[in-house]
């Protein structure tokens, strides 16, 4: 005897559900759903009353796959609490948005492999774009959006080889500045604090730091590459290490505020003098960076404005498919206080 299996109702609210309540065809409704302008309006208030009734959702997917369209633009960061990251959103938002267009954001935390599994499944939702807030990609994940045929922006620092688009600043430069300032405000035994970050983002810091001490003769050695993330309590943690490792030191270059806040504290829980007895200068030139006492040195990224500029890139792409590269976005330099 065999026994019919029926298919297990997933409790949605389906197209033929509404087609029922309202009396009307599965492809009447969809045709109201899609291009109202060719239904009446009698039997589109019918439609819309069922819909409205039954709380139907369209398939947005389905209907990206069968349109070979879609709204939805990927978003893939490193770190949700990563500096800027919230800013460069925003940013995007301002400009995609009017336009019709729908961010979905999916976080790496700092893992190739991670990023790989996540652009996977993205990109095979027929998403419009896609959007990195990172620059190292395995081969594969370059390979698939190469061959994906959508617009792919890298954003936050500039790279010699995008996939597609590339918008940011220059972060060799831009720590190349800071440094330079220090040394030029007469600090002799200068000290650079890294955290766990982005690898490409730490080389590029890293040679923007090598090329102003080397350029002025001076030691490049003091550095300290932290394994924690780049906090205010790894900051606070790390000043001691420095402080037993090189007692020379007068001067400290963080790459980030909250590393340089973190040091801040801690100096003045040590009666450290800040800038008499230490400078310290940040990067990012965050909202605690201009409210600590003293207020911090830092170097401003417009984290905006490199989301509104690589909305505007994204934009110009779907819509004619031109865009025009330009030169990174600058940076600049605050001083105060700290330094």
């Amino acid at each position: 005897m065999s026994i019919t299996r029926k298919r297990r109702s997933t409790g949605k609210v389906t197209l033929a559900d509404v087609a029922q309540m309202a009396g009307v065809g599965t492809m009447t409704v969809s045709r109201a759903l899609r291009t109202p302008e060719q239904v009446s309006d009698k039997l589109r208030e019918k439609i819309d009353a069922a819909v409205q009734a039954l709380g139907y959702m369209p398939n947005l997917a389905a209907s990206a796959l069968a349109s070979a369209s879609s709204w939805t633009i990927a978003m893939v960061v490193p770190n949700l609490g990563e500096s800027g990251c919230s800013e460069m959103f925003a940013g995007l938002q301002e400009v995609l948005q009017p336009a019709g267009y729908q961010i979905m954001l999916a976080e790496s935390r700092h893992r190739v492999e991670q990023e790989e599994k996540l652009l996977e499944t993205l990109l095979a939702s027929n998403i419009a774009a896609a959007v990195l807030l990172s620059v190292e990609h395995s081969d594969t994940v370059r390979q698939w959006l190469k061959n994906a045929s959508i617009p792919v922006i890298e954003m936050g620092a500039t790279r010699a080889d995008p996939i597609d688009m590339n918008i940011g600043i220059d972060n060799v430069a831009a720590m190349f500045e800071l440094t330079q300032t220090v040394i030029q405000r007469g600090y002799q035994n200068i000290g650079l604090l890294c955290a766990n970050q982005e690898q490409w983002i730490f080389q590029q810091h890293l040679q923007g730091w090598y090329k102003a001490m080397m350029r002025h003769h001076m030691s490049p050695n003091r550095v300290i590459n932290a394994a924690e993330p780049p906090t205010f309590s790894t900051g606070a943690a790390q000043l001691p290490e420095f402080i037993l490792a090189w007692p020379e030191l007068d001067a400290l270059v963080c790459v980030s505020d909250e590393l340089a806040c973190g040091a801040l504290y801690e100096c003045q829980r040590r009666r450290i003098k800040v800038p008499d007895d230490l400078a310290i200068v940040g990067f990012g030139d965050s909202d605690v960076s201009r409210v600590c006492q003293p207020p911090l040195t830092t170097m401003a990224v417009p984290h905006r404005k490199i989301g509104i500029e690589a909305g505007r890139a994204l934009l110009a792409r779907l819509n004619d498919g031109n865009w025009t590269a330009h030169a990174p976005i600058a940076s600049k330099l605050c001083l105060r206080d700290s330094c």
